[in-house]
């Protein structure tokens, strides 16, 4: 039943994640400096972006308040207390237990990561792009990269409680093979 829980929530969350994509209102070229005509697009449409990229910042931060609860759950309530459950009635949870470590670990780099893609999102949102449109421009480029990489962590978290699901099975088995059931 837990596991089911899981597996509703991972794809909650997974559905959540596609469903805000990774769309900018600036579309940029990953060019060394920006034409002429580019850096007054951005001048001409400054207030927009800017608006948008708020609403990007707010959503974002709801979501990751919203996700980070899912996976501290998940690593704290479930993780945790089973592999404690296990050792206490001293059973083989090695492999449960590897695979929670680096699920916390995992975890902990999407904080860390989150962290730096929000520093550098509001870097980008301070600058005065209409003052300075090639340093908005590159600034959202760099937001843009920890964006995907949070993107990426996200995936991985997902990887581990994979992992922790098909370690779960095959303690499930191993069990009902010594102990006859």
């Amino acid at each position: 039943m837990k596991w089911r829980l899981i597996a509703v929530i991972a794809i909650l969350v997974l559905s959540m994640l596609t469903s805000i994509g990774f769309a900018w209102s600036v579309s940029a070229q990953q060019s060394a400096s920006l034409s002429e005509k580019q850096r007054e697009l951005i001048r001409d449409n400054c207030v927009s972006i800017k608006s948008t990229l708020n609403q990007l910042k707010v959503s974002d931060a709801l979501l990751r308040v919203n996700r980070g609860q899912i996976y501290e759950s998940m690593g704290s309530k479930l993780m945790s207390t089973f592999n404690t459950r296990l050792s206490n009635n001293r059973l083989d949870n090695r492999g449960l237990v590897a695979v929670a470590t680096g699920y916390d670990g995992a975890l902990a780099k999407f904080r860390t990561d989150y962290q730096a893609y929000e520093q550098q999102l509001v870097t980008a949102i301070n600058i005065d792009c209409t003052q300075d449109p090639d340093g908005f421009h590159f600034a959202n480029e760099n937001a843009r990269t920890k964006r995907a990489q949070v993107h990426d962590d996200v995936l991985r978290l997902h990887e581990y409680i994979e992992d922790y699901r098909s370690a779960v099975k095959d303690f499930q088995l191993s069990y009902e093979r010594v102990s006859g059931n």
